[in-house]
């Protein structure tokens, strides 16, 4: 992945906070694995049909995948910014065996 495409920092809002306890994280999890050693792999940019038929074009995305300062392996999905440079927090959960696997594999 190319570096300017990487985000410089992270944004969140009251439904990120809510997402990401669903999940049993906060926004710090994922300000930790941001400024830790994390990984990006891109998102499928995939769109969507709408009720309406109208095909609406999904954000996009990158998959972070990394390890907190203890050692736990999280994955969050960021939104990439239009105009800045920093990324939205969209939700994030423990990393799959198959993540961790790819974050192995760039190490």
């Amino acid at each position: 992945m190319q570096v300017e495409e990487l985000p410089v920092t992270l944004r969140s809002n009251d439904a990120t906070v809510a997402e990401l306890a669903a999940h049993g994280l906060a926004v710090r999890d994922a300000f930790e694995v941001f400024f830790g050693d994390p990984e990006f792999f891109r998102q499928p940019e995939l769109g969507e049909i709408s009720r309406s038929g109208v095909y609406r074009q999904r954000p996009r995305r990158l998959r972070m995948v990394g390890p907190t300062g203890t050692g736990r392996m999280l994955t969050f999905i960021l939104e990439l910014p239009a105009t800045d440079l920093s990324s939205h927090i969209v939700t994030g959960w423990d990393s799959s065996e198959a993540e961790v696997n790819a974050y192995d594999e760039t190490q």
